[in-house]
């Protein structure tokens, strides 16, 4: 089953959520000057989802843009999932970026270095 939460604005990106695969899915752009309202829609969200995903909880990024402020709120959500869930679910992270878009490559390295939850960087062409 798909769940469409929030739908992707000029400043906020959508989310899907695929319970059938225990999958939420992050994908469009982030740039807002005050993320605080967004992403705390977000954290609950992933607080209710992964809750109720069982074993496992995939989460994929498909951003083509994330402002400063929002890769903030975003490693803040994902460090407290890691708190909470990572010792009961298998939680996999799958940051996509374009191959020439080293901006968000970074980004997904430093999430991927800051996290003790896998951080799978996948290129697209």
């Amino acid at each position: 089953m798909i769940i469409a939460p929030i739908k992707e604005t000029l400043h906020t990106p959508s989310v899907n959520i695929f319970s059938d695969d225990n999958l939420i899915v992050v994908s469009g752009t982030s740039r807002l000057e005050d993320p605080s309202i967004f992403y705390q829609q977000l954290a609950e969200l992933y607080e209710e989802y992964c809750k109720a995903f069982k074993q496992k909880v995939i989460l994929d990024f498909n951003l083509s843009y994330i402002n400063t402020s929002s890769s903030k709120w975003l490693f803040h959500i994902l460090k407290n999932l890691q708190v909470k869930y990572s010792e009961d679910k298998q939680m996999v992270i799958n940051w996509y970026y374009e191959e020439d878009d080293d901006i968000i490559q970074e980004a997904g390295e430093v999430f991927q270095s800051l996290l003790n939850i896998p951080v799978n960087l996948i290129p697209i062409e």
